[in-house]
């Protein structure tokens, strides 16, 4: 310790003009540098989001697939019925029987139809669960990056306050 403060002035002018341009622009870098990697940590974080809504609308979307598939058994149990119905009253009218076969093939055709989209929407669910299995995949590798470029840049920030206290030393 310097008790008789015999150490030289610090020269400001000369530091002024030679080094702090220097440290400045270092400074404003890291300060870039902090900006870029914050909205690495956002994009991160909206990811996380995403992940919750597209799982929320996965349930949701599996939800009214099954509401669909109730209202296809309902169909084709109607559908059933009514066709009991006609070949009883077969016997009676001819031209009501077939009038009635008519509207049993279209909501067959409705129910194949209705089918074929729960059959395509549950693919399209499989896929964009997969996606989203491999979308959290890359966040936890991008985390680590993340971390492993924040130790550096702690480093880089502790190297530059030793010489900054070396200087003012």
């Amino acid at each position: 310790m310097n008790i008789s403060n015999d150490a030289p002035a610090m020269n400001y002018v000369d530091y002024f003009t030679n080094q702090f341009p220097k440290d400045l622009a270092q400074m404003a870098a890291l300060r870039d540098e902090l900006t870029i990697r914050q909205g690495a940590l956002t994009a991160a974080e909206d990811a996380v989001a995403d992940r919750k809504k597209a799982a929320k609308e996965l349930e949701d979307a599996r939800k009214e697939a099954e509401a669909i598939r109730n209202d296809v058994k309902y169909d084709q149990e109607s559908a059933k019925r009514v066709l009991a119905e006609a070949v009883e009253k077969a016997q009676q009218v001819s031209n009501d029987t077939a009038a009635t076969l008519n509207q049993i093939a279209v909501r067959e055709k409705e129910v194949a139809a209705r089918e074929k989209i729960v059959t395509a929407r549950e693919r399209n669910l499989a896929d964009n669960e997969n996606e989203l299995i491999n979308a959290q995949k890359a966040l936890a590798v991008d985390r680590d990056a993340l971390r492993n470029d924040t130790a550096a840049l702690e480093a880089r920030i502790k190297a530059f306050q030793a010489k900054v206290a070396a200087l003012t030393a």
